[in-house]
């Protein structure tokens, strides 16, 4: 996916992915297709809640990433709609770690309600070296 800003031409945004998807086709061989989330860059309220929830995450473990975050501001509370990946072998659960983040951005503010889906990294990050083309390996 490829997030890009809301408040950006959609017809630009468009553009830009197919030059993408273009590039990887004739450089690489390989046919891509992306999907476009836009994301709000423009409003601060929720530019300092997504640092807060960046830091948050820190805090439980570096390797978490954050993407696809948004809010829907109510009158009586406030979901914070976002994905987290973790690595491949992640010591939590899903279930705990959607707990732990919760807990901590409802310190933040009690009516803040996060709506979280984890993602998983499927490859270990210390794979073995890409074999050789023509498909021999080193010895």
């Amino acid at each position: 996916h490829c997030e890009v800003p809301a408040e950006q031409d959609i017809l630009l945004s468009h553009d830009i992915i197919d030059n993408i998807e273009r590039d990887f086709l004739y450089r690489k061989g390989i046919h891509l297709v992306i999907h476009m989330d836009p994301i709000v860059t423009d409003d601060p309220r929720t530019n300092k809640l997504l640092a807060q929830v960046r830091e948050i995450l820190r805090g439980l473990s570096p390797e978490i990433s954050l993407h696809d975050f948004r809010v829907v501001w109510g009158p009586t509370h406030a979901n914070l709609v976002f994905d987290v990946c973790v690595p491949f072998g992640f010591s939590m659960s899903d279930g705990q770690l959607a707990s732990a983040i919760t807990r901590e951005i409802q310190k933040l503010n009690p009516h803040y309600y996060p709506v979280i889906t984890v993602d998983h990294d499927y490859v270990p990050k210390e794979t073995a070296e890409p074999p050789e083309a023509g498909g021999a390996t080193k010895n």
